[in-house]
């Protein structure tokens, strides 16, 4: 009998890539490049989200058509299933525009419709939703919730009330305070790695959220019994990652991650949704403030990062070669960790690829250095 632990890293792990096996599994899913639709709008619709993520599977298809360089591999993931007909028997494919690669997806995603290259794939389309501040914003975001929203409800034939959207928001805010409650185990003492608890964090976006509480605090009940983690603690920043390539590679060398700066680990959880007389504007507002991504505010990320600094000796940073934003953040986080006597490494390979040389190297130097720094400092 598998494990509350194994039940959920086999939803994170496995829903993408059983896309494409079952016509009548796949007509209830919406598919998406990145964790930022509001799954309470998804769920309510009767529907099912499923999150692109990067593996280490090829993309053959993707790759004839897409630059080098300028994709992450979650892209390349969705982009080869939709040119192999794995995504022709989904209910639609939603885009966030979360990034310029995610917006380009979009229009490549398009063109291969129009060209015949993806005839059979879903319906797609565009979730705009707007993170900067501004006096329009508020009004755009919740129009471009409630576009989702009649969107999906015409795909499923299911119109949520607002008392419907009102008990999801209820639902998956159980779920949320149980991964609160996981990711506190990962605070001061962590009681799991980051390669065990990454994907039991991010099977939030695939499991129902009444199932997803249940395992969760199974597993964090499980995981209080043991004893802390040895090794310096490390904070994952830069590019969001949406896998534990990193995770395994930097604990392979006797760190722990413990926190990771990810839409994928940090669903917004840090709070609920707080829900008002009108649930689609309270949805529009909350993952406005709370998506990790490059077009969060640098002002809100900074604020994540400070929070985060406050329970780590050291600092991975990732900006491979398809990140066109967070590198413009580093001197700043740079200039920060010195201050603070924070020791940091910058890697600039694939976070789901064979590490290179170099920054297998910087991981074992900042990790001899964090081990130094926790032994003077405790």
């Amino acid at each position: 009998m598998s494990t509350a632990i194994d039940t959920l890293t086999a939803a994170c792990n496995d829903a993408f890539a059983q896309l494409g096996q079952s016509a009548e599994h796949d007509r209830r899913v919406v598919v998406t490049s990145w964790p930022s639709l509001p799954v309470e709008i998804v769920r309510a619709c009767e529907l099912r989200l499923v999150v692109t993520s990067a593996s280490t599977r090829a993309t053959p298809a993707a790759d004839a058509h897409l630059e080098a360089g300028l994709f992450p591999g979650r892209v390349r993931q969705l982009v080869d299933a939709a040119l192999g007909g794995r995504l022709s028997s989904v209910a639609r494919v939603v885009i966030p525009r979360t990034s310029d690669s995610d917006y380009k997806c979009f229009l490549y995603l398009r063109e291969f419709v129009r060209g015949g290259l993806a005839a059979t794939m879903a319906p797609t389309a565009l979730f705009d939703l707007l993170q900067s501040d501004g006096p329009h914003v508020r009004r755009h975001n919740v129009e471009c919730a409630r576009g989702l929203l009649n969107s999906l409800a015409a795909t499923s034939s299911h119109h949520p009330s607002d008392d419907e959207l009102r008990d999801e928001i209820r639902v998956t805010n159980v779920a949320r305070a149980a991964v609160r409650r996981l990711a506190a185990l990962r605070i001061g003492a962590p009681r799991a790695s980051g390669t065990e608890l990454f994907p039991v964090l991010a099977a939030f976006w695939h499991v129902p959220p009444r199932e997803y509480a249940r395992l969760a605090n199974e597993v964090a009940e499980d995981l209080s019994d043991r004893s802390p983690l040895r090794g310096p603690r490390v904070l994952l920043a830069g590019a969001p990652v949406d896998g534990i390539g990193l995770h395994a590679a930097i604990e392979s060398r006797g760190a722990v991650v413990v926190d990771e700066l990810s839409a994928w680990s940090g669903p917004g959880a840090d709070e609920d949704v707080r829900c008002d007389a009108d649930p689609v504007a309270a949805l529009a507002d909350s993952y406005r403030r709370r998506t990790i991504g490059p077009r969060l505010p640098r002002g809100l990320l900074r604020g994540r990062i400070e929070r985060a600094l406050g329970h780590v000796d050291a600092v991975v940073i990732s900006l491979p070669e398809d990140d066109a934003t967070f590198g413009w953040d580093y001197p700043a986080l740079r200039d920060d960790l010195t201050a603070r006597g924070l020791p940091h490494a910058v890697l600039r390979g694939d976070a789901h690829g064979v590490l290179t040389p170099d920054d297998g190297e910087h991981i074992e130097r900042l990790v001899d250095a964090a081990t130094q720094r926790r032994a003077l400092h405790g």
